[in-house]
């Protein structure tokens, strides 16, 4: 498909967005950067979403239907078909302020060594501190649990010819943590940049239902399939793997035994410790010292 010069793919994968999509398409059709399209993707929605998208008039925005495959595979979808020389991933309720677009591809067009690039986040409707990108080192800052980095895919802009020519696609094996993994992909054969500027945040619609809010089975599998795909895909860090494999399997463990899945706690409190006993150690007694306060 041939890329057009200048103009920005917003791909939105949408399931059930009746009551947020028409506030998110908004939010891009009063950006002061106007050289977009809008790819949304219908994920097999049963509600009043697809009634939404046959109301739009606007020849810049596409809809693209599926049945239900999930989010991952609905992104998928939407970069198939975008023609954009960038691309953004929204998600169906989150909401782009009106310099989002110019920012990121003023950041891009004055630096072509950077493939991608992300600003700040504020959540709504409840308010949480500011956080920004993990761009300026992935690895780093996803791997190592940098607590005011957040990699929700809305945040990014990315030049689409990288995702194609490397074969980046959002990885289907996972749920709550493809974002991350589809950061460290791209953050393997590029660069990328953080925008520290109050002007282009995303607004991430946050509340007490969002599935990142409660620790559930699913969400701990998943966390410790993430962790088999950084294998197979070579994505551990390169540097301090043992600190790293201690951090991540005491992670592990103590999802695991919230959720009481006791002999997965068992297996990978010890695995932690093997990997790094003086760091398991200080994990060990910032633990005790947190639960001592109480």
């Amino acid at each position: 498909m041939q890329e057009i010069k200048d103009l920005v793919s917003v791909i939105i994968p949408v399931f059930n967005g009746e009551f947020f999509l028409y506030e998110t398409l908004n939010s891009v059709k009063k950006q002061t950067y106007n050289k977009w399209e809008i790819i949304v993707v219908n994920d097999g929605s049963t509600d009043a979403t697809a009634r939404i998208l046959q109301k739009e008039t606007d020849s810049k925005i596409r809809l693209l239907d599926q049945t239900n495959q999930g989010v991952s595979a609905a992104r998928n979808n939407g970069l198939k078909n975008a023609v954009g020389e960038y691309v953004v991933f929204l998600d169906a309720d989150d909401i782009m302020t009106p310099m989002f677009l110019d920012m990121r591809v003023s950041v891009l067009k004055n630096n072509q060594h950077l493939g991608f690039t992300g600003g700040l986040v504020d959540t709504f409707p409840l308010k949480t501190i500011t956080k920004r990108a993990c761009a300026d080192n992935p690895a780093n800052e996803i791997l190592f649990f940098s607590a005011n980095c957040v990699t929700v895919p809305s945040n990014y802009m990315f030049r689409r010819n990288i995702l194609i020519q490397n074969n980046i696609w959002f990885n289907s094996n996972l749920k709550s943590t493809a974002d991350r993994f589809f950061i460290l992909q791209v953050a393997k054969v590029t660069i990328g940049k953080s925008i520290d500027d109050e002007k282009g945040k995303l607004l991430y619609r946050v509340s007490p239902q969002s599935m990142s809010h409660h620790i559930n089975p699913g969400l701990i599998l998943d966390n410790e399939r993430f962790y088999k795909e950084l294998i197979v895909h070579d994505l551990l860090p390169s540097e301090d793997i043992k600190r790293f494999n201690c951090l991540y399997f005491y992670s592990l463990a103590i999802g695991f035994l919230k959720v009481r899945f006791s002999i997965s706690f068992i297996k990978y409190i010890i695995k932690s410790f093997f990997s790094s006993p003086g760091q398991f150690i200080r994990l060990a007694g910032k633990k005790i010292y947190a639960a001592a306060k109480i």
